[in-house]
């Protein structure tokens, strides 16, 4: 996918290739950047991988080209999505999640790239860029299923991207002064036909005014050369014509190189005088002016002069005392009721100032004079009607960018008590633009905050998320209205106000009641985000569009607790038929996943008895042992052999879930060697029986109603959770686990036979002492565990008396 826009290239290789033959400007190197980056997956801001690269001053176009891949073939590539901002981290919302209220999205540049293709480099180019860092912030989005996947059972595939920037630009491009007029002679030859300049505007500048003028035009006179080209000899010259006007075509353009899309372009045509006039100019950057001769017009040459007019903002030397209405001198237009756009009284700049070692805390005040500066609060400040009051703060990259820069106005109700007017104040926060007189109400490019005091609301509260790299001007002024006719008239009293200008992380520090603000780290970037609960998303968690309530997930936790209540039947047949240890590790398995998930279920009700990695830790070893106890218990194996493997399985299962306790093989592994005990043992028997083992009564009434509860309960584990049904099928795996126990155990346990003594007494009677057979009588098929005398089971020596089998 290439994003080209036609006409800006074709406009910037007839610059370039007019411009390197000038004194202008020469064609500088390419300039080269690459990097690979992971991916992750989109849950909230912080999956987000950022990156940065540096645009440099007078860039004419730059190149970004993404290459995504996957750690393998076998894996689905996934499409991944790329946000490009200049200034400062990009606002991202995959989901169209909405933004808490009173939140300013207006970016300056934004821009939204898609890869949908594996190993297909896909190329950007911006043409004439702003320069400074250009930030990037790349994830995947969530695929289509939010199944829970178990780790070892789904492919284990990572994505990433490579990055590769170029950018080229100009060098040497001519500085003019905007104290003094600048001489321009353009012609109709390629290499002289434009000009191109930069220059810096004074820090105080609220409006300038670019004029050309003094025109002296050289063109040819059409109808004189056919006249001649008729009459007269054809070696005679042709005399060209002298005209006053201006053909030129004049394009301003703040911080980048001027384009087709310049917002300040103007075509002089016949005027004789041809002016520009900005308001709220930017400042602190160099502008550029291009200037170019009108292919409209048949001019062989044209000569004229530049100037520069500027209006700013009156500088006050000390800082303005709280009460500053009746302090201030009015100017001699005070008594008009429309103010120009230089009526404005430049403060101090706000002071940075930090009251802890947390990150994004900062408070902007006033300094007070003296060798220590105090902070002092922006309370209590007069706002007049006749001039706009203007100060500055600083929001610094790397520091400041990462959090949400708040700015919250509110009238003082005792400074409206007295008034007689409906008063309406104007505040207007601008990037690197000061407002004025005439732009502060309009506030375009800005922030606003409009208070009427007609109004029960009396103060308001705006923030900009991830604030762009700057100096940040905040213009307040006053309007008053009579309360009869609402026409605008002076104010007899000026309203007073108290401001509170900061930055902190996320939604002041917090995340609401669904979340919470915490800060993070990707690469050499720092951000807040907030981590959302219950699904429950957006910048501030307030986007519950899928989100749940606190007694949906109380509900949620009781499901996942109580649900571990069904172990007690399983403890009860244990014990009844004298699997003490069994009991034991149910007993245990039923109190820590009750405990655990209590903990883990909700972020919003829960109750962590103990550390989370510690609960974590003996659920997982409960039911992973559990498994272990049960399937050596239906084994048929010596009751010393069968507690050395329940030791041996105890230490190698602790040690299983503490290496990776999430993973497939901590279950897989202990439950595949208890089953080849298991099976082994029961093949043994029908080998030494020449029968079925177990009988076809006990494989139907109790092998596989308990084997199909097990699975039952792992496939919903395995292939049915989701995020969103996870407290009813976690549930119902508690149910069939702790079920399938009740119809597996083993029937009672007796004392065992000294088959010793008894084979010691039949070797003094019989020569085939080494075949001798002892007859049982089987007891598992009843329910109470009595004898019956209709079966009998063979055992031969060696064998564990102390436990008959179901059959």
């Amino acid at each position: 996918m290439y994003q080209i826009i036609s006409h800006d290239i074709l406009f910037l290789i007839i610059i370039s290739v007019l411009l390197i033959k000038t004194n202008y400007a020469a064609y500088f190197s390419d300039v080269h950047w690459s990097t690979a980056i992971k991916l992750s997956q989109y849950e909230s801001y912080r999956s987000v991988t950022l990156l940065s690269y540096n645009v440099p001053e007078q860039t004419a176009d730059v190149s970004f080209s993404f290459q995504a891949k996957t750690s393998g073939k076998a894996c689905t590539f996934r499409e991944v999505h790329v946000y490009l901002q200049q200034g400062s981290y990009p606002l991202v919302t995959p989901y169209n999640e909405t933004y808490p209220p009173n939140f300013y999205l207006n970016r300056t540049d934004l821009f939204h790239i898609e890869i949908q293709k594996d190993a297909d480099a896909v190329s950007y180019i911006i043409s004439s860029p702003r320069p400074g860092n250009w930030y990037f912030a790349a994830f995947l989005p969530k695929p289509t299923s939010d199944k829970i996947q178990i780790k070892e059972l789904d492919k284990s595939c990572m994505y990433g991207m490579f990055v590769v920037v170029e950018s080229r630009g100009y060098d040497n491009i001519e500085e003019i002064s905007t104290e003094k007029s600048q001489h321009v002679h353009l012609t109709q030859q390629a290499t002289q036909s434009q000009a191109l300049y930069r220059f810096v505007l004074p820090k105080d500048t609220v409006e300038y005014t670019v004029k050309i003028d003094n025109c002296i035009v050289t063109s040819l006179d059409t109808s004189a050369e056919q006249t001649n080209t008729s009459n007269v000899n054809e070696t005679e010259p042709v005399l060209p014509s002298r005209s006053t006007n201006c053909p030129i075509v004049m394009t301003i353009e703040a911080e980048m190189l001027p384009s087709p899309k310049s917002k300040f372009k103007l075509a002089c045509g016949n005027k004789t005088v041809c002016s520009k006039t900005v308001l709220s100019p930017v400042l602190h950057k160099w502008m550029y002016i291009l200037l170019t001769v009108d292919n409209d017009f048949n001019v062989s040459e044209i000569q004229f002069q530049l100037h520069f007019e500027k209006k700013g903002c009156e500088s006050l030397k000390l800082l303005l005392p709280k009460t500053i209405y009746e302090a201030t001198t009015r100017d001699k237009n005070s008594n008009s009721l429309q103010l120009s756009q230089d009526s404005c009284i430049k403060m101090a700049s706000l002071g940075r100032f930090i009251f802890n070692q947390l990150t994004f805390n900062l408070s902007y005040l006033l300094s007070e004079p003296g060798p220590i500066p105090i902070p002092a609060m922006l309370d209590k400040l007069y706002i007049p009607d006749y001039q706009v009051l203007v100060t500055d703060i600083s929001v610094q990259e790397g520091t400041d960018i990462g959090g949400t820069l708040v700015l919250d106005v509110r009238f003082i109700k005792a400074s409206l008590e007295t008034s007689k007017h409906s008063i309406v104040l104007f505040v207007c926060l601008m990037k690197n633009s000061i407002p004025g007189g005439e732009t502060i109400a309009s506030c375009e490019t800005g922030v606003q905050i409009i208070l009427n005091t007609t109004s029960e609301q009396l103060k308001d509260t705006v923030y900009v998320p991830y604030p762009e790299v700057g100096i940040w001007y905040l213009a307040l002024n006053s309007r008053c209205y009579k309360k009869d006719t609402k026409a605008v008239t002076r104010c007899l009293g000026a309203p007073q106000v108290d401001i509170d200008l900061s930055i902190s992380g996320c939604l002041d520090g917090q995340c609401g009641e669904y979340g919470a603000c915490q800060d993070y780290i990707s690469g050499v970037h720092v951000f807040s985000s907030c981590k959302c609960f219950a699904g429950w998303r957006g910048y501030g968690c307030t986007d519950g569009t899928h989100g749940r309530s606190k007694n949906e997930e109380l509900v949620a936790l009781l499901l996942l607790t109580l649900s571990n209540l069904f172990f007690i039947p399983s403890i009860i047949v244990a014990l009844y038929r004298r699997y003490f240890t069994e009991a034991a590790v149910y007993t245990y398995t039923m109190f820590w996943s009750a405990i655990y998930h209590a903990c883990d279920a909700s972020d919003l009700v829960y109750y962590c008895l103990l550390d989370y990695d510690l609960l974590s830790f003996a659920d997982f070893l409960g039911s992973i042992y559990s498994f272990w106890v049960t399937m050596l218990a239906m084994a048929v194996i010596p009751t010393k052999v069968r507690t050395f493997a329940q030791a041996l399985g105890a230490l190698g299962v602790a040690v299983g879930v503490e290496y990776k306790r999430h993973g497939i093989f901590a279950f897989a592994l202990p439950a595949g060697i208890a089953a080849i005990v298991m099976f082994g043992s029961w093949g043994l028997q029908c080998k030494r029986r020449r029968k079925l083992f177990p009988q076809k009564r006990y494989i139907l009434l109790h092998l596989i109603p308990g084997v199909v509860l097990a699975f039952t309960g792992m496939g919903i584990f395995a292939f049915l959770e989701t995020e969103e049904n996870y407290k009813y099928t976690h549930s119902c795996w508690h149910v069939a686990m702790s079920l399938s126990v009740v119809f597996l155990l083993p029937g009672r346990q007796t004392k065992g036979i000294d088959i010793t003594e008894t084979s010691s007494n039949n070797l003094t009677n019989s020569n085939s002492a080494t075949n001798s057979r002892i007859v049982l009588s089987s007891y598992a098929d009843m329910p109470n565990g009595h004898v019956t005398s209709s079966e009998s089971v063979e055992i031969s020596m060696g064998d564990n008396p102390a436990y008959s089998p179901p059959e």
